[in-house]
Order: structure tokens, then C-alpha cells, then sequence
């Protein structure tokens, strides 16, 4: 498997995996839109996980400034089975390692893959006991969207 950064050849196919892996969830939990790629191609710390024959996985991530610290923040993490889920996550924490940016932070929606629970735990990256709280607003509230906020 092959862990590399992602293309806008790919985008298609990001597209599709990500609502394979992710069946039936409203259209806005889905981050494989096209503004959102694009800007995650850029980001430095998103990849995908590539068997040579399909993608099997990507994690979207980006490196945020907090005024004295970096921390690479990844708000999707999408993968087939769960080596690959353990490969991306490894990516992300030596992309961060190697920008400098010695925090790592990801979002996941608790119950959703015990695959990725596992992956998370070989991985050393822990629940931080933290809960967010959030609320969308304008348009998009008011439309009803309650959540998928950073997702």
C-alpha cells in the first residue's frame, strides 16, 4: 500500500469511497466535495491510501496555527479495513512530525468504526476527555444542519 498525497485525478474516486465507507448519511456529513478537496491537495498533511489497483482510504487533514504551536487537526478519516486505517493515521502523525507541528488532532464521531478505534489506539492518539460544542448558523441552520461542524 502506498500512502501519498492526493490529486485532483483522484477526486472522483475519493468521492465514491467515501460514501461507500459511509452509506446513508445526510449530504452534509460528506467532506469529498469539490472546494474541499481541492483545498485539502494543498494542506500538506492529507493522503490517501493507495493499493495500485483503487484507493482504499484518505484521511483529510491541515495544520493549524495557534499562536505559539501548530497542531495538524484531520476532520475525515475514511479507509476500507483496518491496516489501512493504521497506515494513514501513521502518515499523519510523521507528516506532522516533520513539519514541526508536534500535536496531533482528529475528529471522529465515537461508535462509527471499531476499526478505527483500533487504529487510533496502535497509534497512541487518545480520547482528550474534551467535548464540542457547536452550532451552524445562517443559511445552513436554518435549513436545519445541527452538526458535521470541523467533520
Amino acid at each position: 500500500m502506498q500512502y501519498r498525497f492526493f490529486e485532483e485525478t483522484d477526486y472522483d474516486e475519493l468521492h465514491e469511497l467515501e460514501r461507500r465507507i459511509f452509506p446513508k448519511h445526510p449530504e452534509d456529513f460528506y467532506r469529498t466535495t469539490l472546494p474541499a478537496l481541492r483545498f485539502y491537495t494543498r494542506s500538506g498533511h492529507s493522503f490517501v491510501a493507495d493499493s495500485g489497483e483503487a484507493l482504499k482510504g484518505f484521511i483529510l487533514a491541515q495544520a493549524v496555527w495557534q499562536g505559539d504551536r501548530a497542531t495538524v487537526l484531520a476532520t475525515r478519516i475514511a479507509a476500507s479495513d483496518a491496516e489501512t486505517y493504521t497506515g494513514l493515521l501513521r502518515a499523519l502523525v510523521k507528516s506532522a512530525y516533520d513539519a514541526g507541528a508536534y500535536e496531533v488532532a482528529i475528529l471522529v464521531e465515537p461508535g462509527l468504526s471499531s476499526e478505527l478505534e483500533k487504529a487510533l489506539e496502535e497509534n497512541e492518539i487518545r480520547d482528550s476527555g474534551r467535548i464540542m460544542y457547536a452550532r451552524v448558523l445562517g443559511q445552513r441552520g436554518a435549513s436545519g444542519e445541527k452538526g458535521n461542524v470541523l467533520s
